[in-house]
């Protein structure tokens, strides 16, 4: 009886969102179907995730976050073809040096499936920046040593390269 009573609150909570979501614009609409599936993933449910992310597509369209979840959940549920379709999708919305989540989102989807000229290939194109995210020095080292390229990937973990840190990480040098 208590854990009905503890659950009221919650759907309470998401039929409110439910009926806000009906009646607000579509990027509102967009945002909360999001939320609601960012919720759903961390609980596994990601059928459910799936519907909301297909519906927050639907108010809008051309969201790159919402494209890379879409992503993790094909990916999670095995088909890295389509995954790989959304990130170049989010990438291509966001030609900037803001998209290099989505290119080490589509690089590691590539690695994982030993497509290695292929994510060589996705990496090379921040290589030339100034600043290069966290965890991208260890992407590049493995598929140039995949590659063949052995010394590259050596001068690659070597050279003093400034990095983007993770929220709460030091900047490494």
């Amino acid at each position: 009886m208590k854990q009905k009573l503890a659950l009221l609150p919650l759907v309470s909570l998401l039929l409110f969102l439910s009926a806000c979501a009906a009646s607000t614009e579509p990027a509102v609409r967009a945002y909360l179907h999001e939320q609601q599936a960012y919720s759903e993933i961390r609980e596994g449910h990601l059928d459910l995730a799936k519907k909301d992310l297909k519906q927050a597509l639907r108010d809008s369209p051309t969201e790159p976050t919402i494209l890379n979840n879409m992503a993790y959940i094909e990916f999670k549920e095995g088909d890295y073809r389509k995954a790989i379709g959304y990130l170049e999708q989010a990438r291509t919305l966001k030609a900037d040096d803001n998209d290099e989540p989505y290119i080490l989102n589509e690089a590691r989807i590539l690695i994982a499936h030993h497509q290695y000229h292929h994510a060589l290939h996705l990496l090379s194109l921040i290589e030339p920046r100034r600043t290069w995210p966290h965890g991208y020095r260890k992407m590049l080292a493995k598929a140039l040593i995949h590659n063949g390229q052995n010394s590259h990937a050596l001068a690659v973990l070597l050279e003093k390269h400034d990095e983007t840190p993770m929220p709460g990480f030091p900047v490494s040098r």
